[in-house]
């Protein structure tokens, strides 16, 4: 009898996997005993259990879950900050930089808030100066982030040349997010997630999405047009912001011509390389825009005189609809933002 039972429940585990039992084994024992038939069980058993549940879906934007967007930003320094909303998100008032600590790198980090082990928990994957990509995993909670070691991806060898700048997205609907990547020279690659989407692994070598701008690539990936299938958004090395639609579907995305986005009618152009995060600011149902221009230092009309750009960072509201976003005005967000700051 035993023997017969436990070969039942090899078999059901064959059968459904991981799956909790709508039926548990000890139930399942008292069925046998009362002669009911295992078919008849595994039909129970079918018919009973519970869908796999999904996993429960993080904010990137609230980083101390008060319900208030907050911002993350990289650092020139390789530091990786957290810039707090002690106002509304309507009227947004941004104190000093926190360092979130263990999530540091050496150069230039740009960081993306993902759940990379589908946990529940706010993870930090960072691109760098070094073209190279690392995770670092969260082992405490929302409220109380704790940050592993350093995970460079592939160890190290999964690189895109230089200034890396990742997104994630399931590029081929497939069921796992898989890898995006911009890179200094303005190209965008793309990286397949060959494991499993609780457990990520991509092959060392990108494959060339054919998404280019004119420099230092920063990619965000939305439904710019409420179409049902994602877009990519990206900024630039010449001050844009690019728009590229995707005109194939979630399967086999193709994109059509880039578009530059537009502000009262015209194009926007900052004077840094740019970095661009779509987010329902005011929580509307319509996409807004984050948009930085980087601090960077020229040489100025003489030797002993330089020209400085500051760090500019800006809220773009959609005043348009979902279907077809439209901003009026580029609103400078006030803050004590550090000087080093990389959207």
């Amino acid at each position: 009898m035993k023997r017969t039972y436990f070969l039942f429940i090899f078999l059901l585990a064959v059968l459904f996997g991981t799956a909790v039992y709508a039926l548990t084994p000890e139930e399942i024992l008292l069925l046998k005993r009362s002669g009911v038939s295992d078919e008849k069980i595994l039909e129970m058993q079918k018919k009973e259990a519970s869908p796999p549940q999904p996993a429960p879906k993080i904010n990137p934007f609230d980083w101390n879950e008060d319900g208030k967007k907050d911002i993350i930003a990289g650092s020139d320094r390789g530091r990786v900050y957290v810039y707090l909303n002690t106002g509304t998100n309507l009227q947004p008032i941004f104190d000093k930089a926190t360092e979130i600590y263990g999530a540091e790198i050496m150069r230039f980090s740009k960081p993306s808030v993902v759940d990379w082990n589908n946990d529940g928990k706010k993870d930090i994957l960072v691109g760098a100066k070094s073209g190279e990509l690392s995770i670092f995993i969260n082992r405490g909670s929302n409220q109380q982030p704790i940050f592993g070691d350093e995970i460079k991806l592939n160890d190290g060898v999964l690189d895109v040349g230089s200034f890396s700048s990742p997104a994630m997205v399931d590029w081929n609907s497939d069921g796992k997010r898989d890898l995006v990547v911009g890179n200094q020279s303005g190209k965008i690659f793309l990286f397949l997630n060959i494991g499993n989407d609780g457990a990520p692994s991509f092959s060392s070598k990108g494959a060339d999405t054919y998404i280019n701008v004119s420099s230092y690539a920063t990619p965000f990936i939305i439904d710019w047009n409420n179409d049902g299938k994602f877009d990519v958004i990206c900024g630039s090395g010449d001050g844009k912001v690019y728009i590229f639609i995707n005109e194939g579907d979630n399967k086999n995305p193709t994109f059509g011509k880039a578009q530059t986005l537009q502000v009262n009618n015209k194009e926007l152009k900052l004077p840094g390389p740019t970095s661009v995060i779509a987010v329902d600011w005011d929580d509307d149902g319509k996409t807004d825009l984050l948009v930085s221009n980087k601090a960077i230092v020229e040489e100025g009309p003489t030797p002993d005189r330089k020209d400085i750009i500051p760090l500019g960072i800006y809220l773009l509201l959609n005043t348009g609809t979902k279907d077809k976003p439209e901003f009026k005005e580029l609103k400078q967000i006030k803050g004590k933002f550090r000087d080093d700051t990389a959207l």
